[in-house]
């Protein structure tokens, strides 16, 4: 019996073609217009990325609440009025949170800060002492500088040049940091509404897969969403878990060593390893910064005891914690986040690890069952 030609497939896959073809064929026209497009929806990208951290932290009001009752046995409170009260407290948990984080760093930075300008003309004071009797040990130093062909009216006009370009990216950046505090605060708004009617969105979507979907296909789509969901909140949960135990080290390990500021120092790095695996030598390195202007020769036992710790966090407790919490074997965090980070960057290791657990659990989930439809075997996991 012959098998009939499916034209509409066939139409599909030369459609599909044409346009990678030109899209390959113009790549940098296209992506132009994707960066384009993707700066106007960044906020609305923002924007769901918060309200799926805040719903975590919401959920767990949401339960509590619920179990208010009533004489009757009743839920004592009204649905909208559970989730209004869950999504301010959820709010004001991740605020203070923040609140103390900054609190227990930023006056310390500050004070930092205040210090090395108020030792500047001590600095500058031995810096030219330093050189002057540098210059009478090594004699031919002044030979070589009164040698050198130095062009006075060209040094203005590079100083010139130079105070331009700070002015220009002090400028640059200043708007650039304005334009990211109204991103942030569209992006917040947004949340709010998503979680406001989160259970009316999710019905609408549903409608939608089912509208124009087959039903296997919608109900496949809605699995791998019930996933993933799962995976980056397990990721999120796991993430400031190991955050914690990173930071709780730091400190325990800088008390031990008598190491100054190690209070603001391991709540810094803890907080910076929310970048996964090298997140940490940030805080490390405004911790160095903190700890040269008070005790100069405790900076190199800080550096390699950060060494350390990061060696112990990245080969030990990371792969551990985070490979229970998503769902896949350590060797597989380490890579993931590895070729996250080389693609695209910070934000690449952040949505790398929760993304390769999909996958993994996905090609688990096919592969199981593809043994089992073939040869009446599953396997054992």
């Amino acid at each position: 019996m012959k098998q009939e030609i499916d034209y509409k497939k066939i139409l599909g896959i030369v459609i599909i073609g044409i346009v990678l073809y030109l899209g390959l064929k113009n790549f940098g026209t296209v992506w132009e217009g994707i960066s384009v497009v993707l700066g106007i929806i960044s906020p609305f990208i923002l924007g769901a990325c918060l309200a799926f951290i805040i719903n975590i932290p919401m959920r767990f009001f949401e339960r509590k609440l619920s179990k208010i009752k009533n004489k009757k046995g009743k839920t004592r409170l009204s649905k909208g009025v559970i989730k209004g009260i869950s999504l301010c407290l959820a709010i004001a948990v991740i605020v203070v949170i923040f609140a103390l984080i900054i609190r227990l760093v930023v006056p310390e930075l500050i004070n930092v800060i205040q210090l090395l300008i108020e030792r500047m003309p001590y600095y500058i004071e031995e810096i030219g002492t330093f050189l002057e009797n540098a210059t009478k040990d090594i004699p031919d130093i002044n030979t070589i500088i009164s040698n050198m062909n130095i062009d006075v009216e060209q040094l203005k006009q590079q100083a010139i040049e130079i105070a331009t370009n700070f002015l220009t990216s002090s400028i640059s950046v200043i708007t650039s940091f304005i334009a990211g505090v109204i991103n942030f605060v569209i992006a917040l708004i947004f949340a709010i509404y998503i979680l406001v009617g989160k259970q009316k969105l999710k019905n609408q979507l549903k409608k939608l897969l089912y509208a124009y979907l087959k039903k296997e296909k919608a109900d496949r789509i809605i699995e791998i969403g019930k996933l993933s969901r799962s995976t980056f909140r397990n990721f999120i949960m796991g993430q400031c878990l190991e955050a914690t135990i990173l930071g709780v080290l730091c400190i325990l390990g800088m008390l031990i060593l008598k190491i100054p500021y190690a209070a603001s120092i391991g709540v810094l790095v803890g907080a910076t390893a929310l970048i996964p695996i090298f997140g940490a030598f940030i805080g490390a390195f405004i911790g160095a910064i903190l700890i040269v202007s008070v005790e100069p020769i405790k900076v190199i036992t800080f550096i390699i005891f950060i060494i350390i710790l990061q060696q112990v966090e990245g080969n030990l407790i990371y792969p551990k914690v985070m490979g229970n919490s998503v769902g896949i074997p350590g060797i597989w965090v380490l890579v993931a986040v590895t070729i996250g980070g080389s693609l695209f960057g910070v934000f690449g290791m952040l949505i790398g690890l929760p993304i390769a657990s999909i996958l993994y659990t996905i090609l688990k989930q096919n592969t199981n069952k593809r043994i089992e439809e073939k040869y009446d075997y599953r396997e054992k996991s």
